[in-house]
Order: structure tokens, then sequence, then C-alpha cells
């Protein structure tokens, strides 16, 4: 058996493998006698089905078998031992005759393969790029400050409701004449938020409540729809898209949200024991993060700028012909037409990546399983943060990393992410590059 390389071009070439029958004929043999001795066909004891009938039976299909096998791992080692960089697979050549299994003495199977270009990444000081910062305002620094207060705030018990007070109270259903329903639905407790009272007449009589007062109300008018009401009456939705009764509310306690006050135990649930210790330690922390939270917005605009700039410098072609029969073959539902729409891009992202690789693998930059680690605990943090959780204990955060770690999918997402990071970064001491301070809104326009 042989594998013979027919190149077409720069960027094009045939693997033609040639087999012959006694290449495959002791492995064919070995399967003919082990489905003999499996087979059940009647009139025939087990393992005494005569050899003839079994080869005419499976003998083409066993043949086929064995010579994908054999084809496939032939590919594999030759493209290994003589180190080709391919795009993508090979992919059986249209110009690839018939088969007769079974009846040639020999067989050629002919593949199309896409080999990646040379080309050379130079860079320097004289490639100049703008790295934006994004310039923090007042209005920035009050919006976090208040998100703060917002999620270290309490619920405090007043005296008398207003527009925007809880109401802690047991409602019990009544007729439209003011009598208990017998077995009817009530609840000892639970909580009306007048803000979301949507009948301005309700609304406005539940505002100057105390303690112990009695109201009768509607809450199919007061309330914007039945999830809410299924939700304070803890009854199932369903039953309250039924609902016409009225229901008698005994006010229990009357709350009102409070902002957290500035002080010390504020400064800690916000960035830990002691970590800041007045106001302006406090505003200064709120523009690091403020600061932190652009940093990725900015090496995006930095990723981009590399890339189209880079692209167009490194000047190097691709088979694309090929890759367009390629993402056919490989993805069953994709349509000409999404291939002719999305081909631009994917021919760019590809270009990227094969720059990206380069000088990854010229540099040695690597990406160590500590590597990986801290981006999943980071990856983690962000989104905990999201949920208002901005503490995470470590052992908690090292058994999430490692389960994530763990999916293929994820930690292959992980790596590639890592990778372009610190290809960035060195692309970033390889240049020249500007600083730039800019508002949020010229940061923004940049992207249109």
């Amino acid at each position: 058996m042989e594998v013979v390389k027919n190149q077409i071009d720069e960027l094009n070439a045939t693997l033609t493998v040639n087999v012959k029958n006694s290449d495959i004929e002791e492995s064919v043999e070995k399967t003919l006698k082990d489905y003999r001795r499996k087979a059940v066909i009647p009139g025939f004891r087990p393992g005494n089905v005569p050899s003839g009938l079994i080869k005419k039976m499976y003998g083409n299909a066993i043949i086929a078998e064995e010579l994908n096998k054999t084809v496939s791992k032939s590919l594999s080692d030759y493209m290994v031992n003589e180190k080709l960089n391919i795009l993508g697979d090979p992919l059986p050549s249209e110009t690839q005759e018939q088969i007769d299994w079974g009846k040639q003495e020999s067989y050629s199977f002919i593949f199309d393969i896409a080999l990646a270009p040379e080309f050379e990444v130079k860079l320097t000081k004289k490639d100049k790029f703008n790295r934006y910062s994004i310039k923090v305002d007042d209005e920035m620094i009050n919006k976090y400050v208040n998100g703060y207060k917002q999620r270290f705030g309490k619920f405090e018990e007043i005296e008398k409701s207003e527009e925007t007070s809880m109401l802690s109270v047991s409602l019990i259903e009544i007729t439209k004449d003011g009598e208990i329903v017998e077995n009817g639905i009530s609840t000892d407790e639970t909580t009306i938020s007048i803000k979301v009272i949507s009948d301005k007449k309700i609304k406005k009589s539940l505002i100057g409540l105390t303690k112990n007062d009695v109201v009768d109300i509607d809450l199919k008018k007061a309330l914007p729809n039945d999830t809410e009401i299924s939700s304070i009456l803890k009854i199932k939705k369903e039953e309250a898209e039924k609902l016409d009764s009225m229901f008698r509310m005994t006010v229990k306690e009357v709350k009102e949200f409070k902002e957290a006050e500035m002080n010390q135990e504020f400064y800690n649930n916000c960035f830990g024991e002691n970590a800041v210790k007045d106001e302006k330690e406090f505003k200064n922390r709120v523009i690091e993060d403020i600061k932190a939270s652009f940093s990725r917005e900015t090496k995006y605009k930095l990723l981009i700028d590399f890339k189209e700039k880079i692209i167009k410098k490194a000047e190097f072609s691709l088979p694309e012909e090929f890759l367009k029969r390629w993402l056919k073959v490989s993805n069953k539902d994709i349509t000409d037409e999404q291939i002719e729409n999305e081909f631009d891009r994917f021919i760019e992202d590809l270009k990227w990546t094969l720059i990206k690789n380069k000088i990854a693998k010229e540099n040695e930059i690597k990406v160590s399983e500590e590597d990986l680690t801290k981006a999943a605990k980071q990856q983690l943090l962000a989104q905990f943060s999201q949920y208002g959780l901005s503490y995470i204990p470590d052992e908690y955060l090292d058994k999430y990393a490692k389960e994530m770690l763990e999916k293929e999918g994820e930690a292959n997402k992980l790596y590639e992410q890592e990778i372009e990071e610190k290809v960035v970064d060195f692309i970033a001491e390889a240049v020249k590059l500007d600083d730039k301070e800019v508002s949020m809104e010229d940061f923004n326009a940049l992207f249109k």
C-alpha cells in the first residue's frame, strides 16, 4: 500500500491511496471467520454456516469496511509523517472512479487536500495603533455608587405607608358585599409593593396606611397581571385567572427601602474588611472598578484593529473553492446561500487563526493548566457578580472551576480565549501604541 501526493498548486494537492487486495486480505479473512462464528441463519447450527455463504452475504461490506479503515489510517499516518499542515479535512476527489467492491485486484482512492499557506508576520515599532481608554466621568461614578447603595440597602419599618412602600399583610377572600367567603382563599402573611399597583385610585387608597389598618381591595383590578396575583396569594396562575372576588387586607407591617449609608459597614460590604476606610478611598476604588470593567471592551477594540491591519500586512491567499466544499460537507444543514453570505467573515477568521497560531508557535506562547484555572475562576466570578454575589469562598470557586474545565467544550473555549489574549499582549509589546482617552460616546462610535 502507498500514498502518492500530487501538488496542484501552492494551496491545493491530492493524496492517492493505493491499496492491493493482499494489503487487507488477512483482516478480511479474520472478520469473515468472526461473522461465521456469530451468524444465526435458519437451517444452520451456530458456527457451521458455510464460509462461501458468509462471503456471499457479507464479503463486499467487509471489504469496504476494511478498506475504509486502511485508507483512513494511511492518510493520517502520511500527513503526520510528512508534516503536512492542512486546512479542514481531506475530501473525496470529484475525479474518483467508481469502485467495484470485491472484483478488483487493487483500489485507488483520491482525496483533495488544502494546504495552509506559507507567510511571514513581521511586527515592529513602525506598526502604529491607538490604544483607547474610556474617560470615567461623574455620571459613571454616581451610577456605580448608587448601584452599591441599592445592593446593600434594606427595608426598614416606618409608621405610615408611602408610594414606594412595601406592605406586609394578611389577605382573606370576601364577597362583593363584604362577607368572608367560607373556605375561601386566604394567606396569613404576604407582601404587596405599592409601586406595582396599576390602578391609580387603589394605589392612592394604600398610601398613609399604618399597622393594623384594614382595607378591602380588588386584586384583579389592582395588580398588573395574574402572575403577580398568584404569587401574592400563593395560588396557581390558573386559579388567579378565574378569580372574581374582593380581599380584606390587614396591614401587619409597613416598610420602606432605604439605600445603604456611606459608613465603614457599607465599605466592608462592598470591598471587604477595612479595604476602604473613607469616602475618598471608596470613590477611588469605584473608579478603579469602572476602568477594569472597560478594559475588556478597550482590549477587544485593540484586537479588532490588530486583526484588520496584520491580516492585510501578511498578504496571503486561501484555497477558497476547497473551503466552500469543506464547509458544506462538514455542516450538513448549511445552505449555499449561507456559505456565500458568511464566507468573507469565515475567511477573515481563518486567516486570523493561522496568524495567531503562527505567532504563538514562533514565540513559544503557551497556555498552562494554571492559566486555564485562573481564567475559569475569573469567568465564574464575573457570572456570580451578575447575581450580586461579590464573594465566593475559595473552596467553592476551586470546585466550580474544576467542573468547568472537565467539560471539553468549555476547556477548549477557554484555551482559545487565553491564547488569543496572550498573542494580543505579545503584539502590543512588539508594535507602537499611542494611548488615547475618549468618552464612552466617542468610544462606541468607533464601532460604527
